[in-house]
């Protein structure tokens, strides 16, 4: 995706360095954890046929070193490597992990343009009626059964398009992960679950890269990703390191789309122009010079290099694939209750995850089959639901509701999650409509009090009320000039609050990946 370079510009490199490599050996002592490192690449210019030659030569030097990295193809660039007969060219990426990079990437609308005015199911929908095609067409030319991973050209991110994954991949499969980078959302400069999808997103101090063209990065790149992997491997867990380019930086002078599409520019087709290339000892130059910025990294110890390929396998959900057990769901209530005051927030016990979505899932169940009479079924699955589609409502006063009322809610909402397999954006009690954060901690509060199928509690009555901050809500970015504006594709000044609102209803599915042990 282009301008990602920008956003990471070289004084962030240095900062901090002092004089003098530190080589692989001096860093082992501090390395005691695995650190993954992705490597991947937006395979994106269509434009300038030299940047195929530049994606055949990177596939097959890190082939060459028994490494495999990640190409996002966009779905053009997958065409014109059809049109030209670069079968060579895709044999050599197709060794490699095959992503999605968009479908025209920079031609206008670009996916945050078209989705800027959208909810949740008219934004997806809108994204596989514009996208369906090109990932179609990637899977086709590459004769891959699936694509592994989508990320979104510039900083054109919306979280409709990681709503629409399962829908333009494959049946039944989907495309699983989201790889990419930017500041609309994180959590820990590590990868997280979002909207159903592992994301390696919003990487912050875990993304580094070299210089390209400067004869003089090679070594302040070294020491940075060698602090990096000696920083995380000190951890508990595995760590992972994000690097990215674009073929086409060893090759032009000036990204392509930044040459036709600039600030909203979309000229017709048959006046596009090719970027100015560079001379061919500075491409050289840069080959050679990421080579030993490659083999760097290989020689690190405890590094290995992963695709987005592996992160499935390397970050499973237990929550999701065992289920919660009768002690982690009385754990998780009172979580939820020691806590309601200052906000509702993912909770991790051990290896397991849980999203907000995933403890209003469960506590529905549990809660629901109490109140028919039945013990609930251990372990209680946790099917995966979405999030809200639009704002809750405001908060009644707190107030204690009949507990016989409360319990037709909890059936209620049982039977909504069943059939639309996401939180509701409102759950009537009676006539009033309650946000569903403050249902949630109902919810857990009438777990701990009626743990026996067909219980009440002493007076009959439930608890409900006091305004409930979703607090990973704050881990969506604030709606500023440069979270959208940045990408010099977009238009001047362009924004897109209601993409932002979206992404904050979605908070409900954020949970950190926790790495197998």
């Amino acid at each position: 995706m282009s301008r990602k370079a920008w956003l990471f510009p070289l004084v962030v490199l240095l900062a901090g360095l002092s004089p003098g490599a530190v080589r692989p050996a001096a860093a082992a002592d501090a390395v005691a954890a695995h650190v993954n490192v992705i490597l991947w690449f937006d395979t994106e210019d269509y434009l300038l046929p030299a940047d195929d030659d530049a994606a055949k030569r990177l596939a097959e030097m890190l082939t060459a070193r028994g490494i495999r990295a990640t190409f996002k193809v966009v779905g053009e660039k997958a065409r014109v490597l059809e049109k030209r007969g670069r079968n060579d060219v895709i044999a050599a990426l197709k060794r490699h992990a095959i992503g999605y990079h968009s479908n025209l990437h920079s031609v206008h609308p670009t996916p945050a343009e078209y989705l800027a005015g959208c909810g949740w199911r008219d934004g997806v929908a809108e994204f596989v009626r514009r996208e369906a095609g090109g990932a179609a067409d990637v899977r086709r030319i590459f004769s891959v059964p699936s694509l592994v991973c989508y990320g979104q050209p510039g900083s054109s991110w919306a979280p409709q398009a990681i709503g629409a994954l399962r829908d333009i991949g494959v049946a039944n499969q989907g495309i699983p992960c989201y790889v990419d980078d930017g500041d609309h959302i994180g959590l820990d400069h590590q990868p997280f679950w979002f909207a159903g999808a592992i994301h390696v997103y919003g990487m912050g101090d875990n993304v580094t890269r070299m210089e390209l063209h400067d004869p003089a990065a090679l070594e302040p790149a070294e020491r940075r990703v060698s602090a990096i992997a000696e920083r995380l491997g000190r951890g508990r867990r595995d760590g992972l390191i994000s690097i990215y380019y674009h073929p086409c930086e060893w090759v032009h002078q000036e990204f392509w789309d930044g040459v036709n599409f600039r600030r909203g520019a979309n000229p017709p087709r048959e006046q596009w122009k090719a970027p100015p290339q560079r001379p061919p000892e500075e491409t050289e130059a840069a080959f050679q010079r990421f080579g030993q910025y490659i083999d760097y990294i290989r020689a690190l110890p405890k590094v290995r290099f992963v695709t987005a390929a592996d992160l499935p396998d390397l970050y499973p959900d237990p929550a999701r694939q065992e289920g919660v057990t009768e002690d982690g769901l009385a754990w998780l209530a009172g979580r939820i209750t020691a806590a309601a005051a200052g906000g509702i927030d993912l909770q991790v016990n051990g290896s397991r995850a849980y999203s907000l979505a995933d403890q209003f899932e469960v506590l529905t169940r549990a809660v629901a089959a109490l109140a028919a009479g039945e013990a609930p079924h251990y372990a209680l699955q946790c099917k995966g639901l979405l999030g809200p589609e639009n704002p809750p409502p405001a908060s009644p006063a707190d107030r204690r509701v009949p507990w016989r009322a409360f319990q037709d809610a909890a059936r209620d909402v049982l039977s909504f999650i069943e059939v639309e397999h996401r939180v509701p954006s409102r759950v009537f009690i009676g006539a009033e409509a309650w946000p569903p954060a403050d249902f949630l901690v109902a919810l857990a509060r009438g777990y701990l009090t009626c743990l026996r199928p067909g219980e009440a509690p002493p007076d009959g009555t439930i608890l409900i009320g006091g305004t409930t901050e979703v607090l990973p809500a704050r881990r969506v970015a604030a709606d500023t000039p440069r979270i959208f504006g940045d990408w010099i594709i977009h238009p001047e000044g362009f924004r897109a609050p209601k993409i932002l609102e979206q992404a904050r209803l979605q908070a409900w599915t954020l949970k950190p990946a926790i790495p197998k042990p």
